[in-house]
């Protein structure tokens, strides 16, 4: 008893002196003492995908940001009057001093342990030590809070595997931030500080510090027996000590993005770069991808790589670069490199097309054709070696014709394709000098990343949103040093040409005539969607998007060597499917919407004019305002017998005749109008709470018009010289007739009747 006294008395005026000397003594900025660690990537949930394993990793955390249950883990394994002592726990002290006077050991506060960590280095002399430690104990004290010096030690005590800090230990451990720590897992992090070694292997003795910690809590009155007993029955998940990196040609991405953006930040110590990869899509494209190249052994395909946008913003969700069984030249980053594109430059080129007032339903060739002159002729051919005559644009892209391609980029010109190609961010394409006719099918060459984006351009409205991967970059006390701002994105082509290439790479009957019905492009919900495949199969490409999502694959071989018979809908495409549903389970569903200035009107297929009176399919299409036809077609005629013939272009016949198509005389291509608007048989109903409802009349008038009347039961409505193609009247009650009566060159006169009725409610 008499010992006790005596220690009590030795306490309390030297704590009263510490007291003292605490509140006048200076110290050094704990924050500035912390251990920085090396520097650390992490994925948008916070899972580590790199890091300096020679430094060490510590992510800085406010005490905000870490669960109650780690909190009360930690307290009570190390100090559990923490809240009540001023630094120095003298009922701790009186305890060791009893029982093991020559060693004070079992004496530490938490606040203790961070004075020793951060302010002395080693000390032979253990009672030195201890006088040092409560001294500092007390200055910290009476400087910072309780939370504050919590939030100190958290940060910095050691956990093993490198991990500094609870944020550190958690991600390192479990893949997991230190807020979403459970009672379990919380339990097992706080039994390591003491024995930071047992969580390397974590064997059956950080199993047991999981337990001592518990039972210490249940003592504290944190938890109750119920409550340990279940966090010992959770499976704790604990990640393996040594693994590969994750993404690490992503990885490599990221530290160049990161040195441009904060130059010199290679040669800071724990540096936090946070980024923009979603680490399941990240798996789903590197499983699908190896999963895919497996099946193509005998073709000897062996390397792909997959890239995911997100084209409202740019940011990279998944990058996989160099995707492969093969040991040589995997550290290549695929998805970076330039390659050939084949086919996949098409919505680009016939983006121009559009702006030059082409429309979807515009008719273009697919016959044998030749451009240049002597030894620079050139004669495309199509993927099958086949032709199809006259098709629409909407078919020559969906089905990725190539002769229509090739004509088109004869009219818009290399030059001017290289720089709308520049406009989409591919900077891979730029000198013009360098490509002809061929860059219609793919001569030039550009890196799948550049290619994911501009497709995403074409998703997002119209709008290129430049890709990248870093959110954040953090320095060792957590101050932000970078942080990404959101943009709007930098117009590239309109949002009615984006629509429109958007809804023609979306649509399966586009595809048909290439692809045929139910290939592997065609997915449980609506997605654009184009494939790539260059001579000789080196490479080969799928790329499509919806509005939330961005999907490239490229499969190959890292040495450029010829693939055996792999084409873009064999190789990249079934790994673009899986990959696309993947990410629309993430990213959620959302449809092309048209965008208001569009209108749709039914046109006679193949010719993109109003359907005449032979005509033997009709489909509705999107227009831009101006571009809507207004001529009846003459595609398509009856002969005197009655039969179905074609009257075609020109530059059509020979080639439709040679293949046995009926084509009809010039002169049995009988000239018509159409009241296109109403329809025969329509019938209204006046609407009682409007004063006055009108009725558009819309006519289609052959090319040569030369002067045009419309009348309604009888009566003169508008007369012009041309075709007076809109005429607005008044909805009266009863059956109406319409005529509409067009002189032609020559002087020859046709008409057309049609009849609608409007009733009253």
């Amino acid at each position: 008893m008499r010992r006790l006294i005596d220690v009590a008395t030795v306490l309390a005026g030297g704590l009263l002196a510490l007291a003292v000397y605490a509140h006048a003594a200076p110290l050094p900025d704990p924050y500035d003492r912390i251990d920085a660690g090396g520097t650390v990537v992490l994925a948008s949930d916070g899972t580590i995908l790199w890091r300096d394993t020679a430094a060490g990793v510590h992510i800085p955390v406010n005490l905000e940001h870490v669960s109650p249950a780690a909190i009360e883990a930690t307290i009570a394994a190390e100090d559990q009057r923490f809240r009540e002592h001023p630094g120095v726990d003298p009922l701790a002290v009186t305890r060791a001093v009893v029982r093991m006077p020559l060693t004070l050991s079992g004496a530490s506060t938490i606040t203790q342990q961070l004075a020793r960590q951060l302010y002395l280095g080693g000390e032979d002399n253990l009672l030195l030590r201890k006088v040092r430690e409560a001294q500092i104990a007390t200055q910290l004290e009476a400087h910072y809070s309780k939370d504050e010096i919590l939030e100190l030690y958290l940060n910095q005590v050691y956990y093993g595997r490198g991990a500094y800090g609870i944020e550190a230990a958690a991600r390192v451990y479990f893949g997991v931030g230190a807020a979403n720590l459970d009672l379990a897992r919380a339990a097992f992090l706080a039994g390591l500080v003491q024995s930071p070694s047992i969580g390397e292997a974590a064997g059956e003795a950080s199993f047991e510090r999981q337990g001592y910690v518990l039972d210490r809590m249940v003592s504290s009155g944190v938890i109750t027996d119920v409550d340990r007993a279940a966090a010992l029955a959770v499976p704790l998940g604990i990640l393996p000590a040594t693994a590969p990196p994750l993404a690490p040609h992503f990885v490599g991405m990221v530290r160049e993005e990161a040195e441009r953006l904060v130059p010199g930040i290679s040669e800071r110590d724990g540096v936090v770069i946070e980024t923009t990869l979603d680490t399941s899509l990240q798996a789903t494209s590197e499983a699908q991808a190896l999963l895919q190249l497996d099946r193509l052994e005998a073709n000897d395909a062996n390397n792909a790589a997959v890239v995911v946008l997100d084209p409202r913003n740019g940011r990279i969700l998944a990058l996989a670069g160099n995707v492969t069984r093969k040991e040589a030249g995997s550290a290549f980053n695929m998805a970076d490199e330039p390659r050939q594109p084949g086919s996949a430059l098409k919505p680009f080129l016939y983006s121009l097309a559009l702006e030059d007032g082409y429309t979807a339903a515009s008719p273009l060739l697919d016959i044998p054709s030749s451009f240049g002159t002597g030894d620079a002729a050139y004669a495309p051919q199509n993927y099958d070696r086949q032709f199809r005559g006259v098709v629409t644009l909407r078919t020559a892209l969906g089905s990725s014709l190539n002769v229509p391609a090739v004509a088109m980029l004869d009219e818009v010109g290399p030059a001017r394709f290289s720089e709308r190609l520049r406009d989409f961010g591919i900077t891979s394409v730029l000198d013009p000098g360098r490509h002809d006719l061929a860059l219609a099918l793919g001569s030039g060459e550009v890196s799948l990343l550049e290619l994911t984006a501009a497709y995403g351009a074409l998703a997002a409205g119209g709008r290129l949103q430049p890709p990248f991967a870093v959110t954040r970059i953090r320095d060792a006390s957590g101050a932000v040093l970078y942080e990404r701002q959101a943009t709007t994105g930098g117009p590239v082509v309109s949002a009615e040409i984006a629509f429109l290439l958007a809804d023609i790479l979306t649509d399966d009957g586009a595809r048909v005539s290439g692809f045929g019905t139910g290939s592997i492009l065609s997915l449980p919900f609506p997605a654009a969607v184009k494939t790539g495949t260059t001579t000789d199969f080196h490479d080969n490409w799928t790329l499509g998007f919806t509005p939330r999502q961005a999907v490239g694959v490229w499969v190959g071989n890292v040495d450029n060597r010829a693939m055996r018979q792999v084409s873009g809908i064999d190789g990249a495409a079934p790994i673009w499917a899986e990959v696309m549903k993947a990410a629309r389970d993430i990213q959620g569903d959302e449809r092309f919407l048209a965008p208001a200035r569009l209108v749709r009107v039914p046109t006679c297929t193949p010719t993109g004019l109003l359907p005449g009176a032979a005509c033997p399919s009709t489909s509705e299409e999107w227009f831009v305002p101006g571009t809507v036809p207004t001529e009846v077609e003459t595609y398509f005629v009856r002969n005197e017998s009655g039969t179905l013939a074609l009257n075609p272009p020109a530059a059509a016949r020979p080639w439709l005749a040679a293949g046995g198509y009926r084509l009809a005389d010039e002169a049995d291509a009988k000239a018509v109008v159409v009241i296109a608007q109403p329809a025969n048989g329509s019938v209204f109903y006046i609407a009682p709470e409007l004063t006055r409802q009108e009725l558009a009349l819309r006519i289609a008038c052959p090319g040569d018009a030369e002067a045009s009347e419309i009348l309604v039961d009888g009566v003169l409505v508008e007369e012009m010289d041309g075709c007076a193609v809109q005429v607005v009247i008044a909805l009266e009650a009863g059956t109406h007739t319409i005529t509409a009566r067009v002189r032609i060159s020559g002087g020859e006169r046709i008409e057309s009747t049609t009849t609608y009725e409007v009733r009253r409610p």
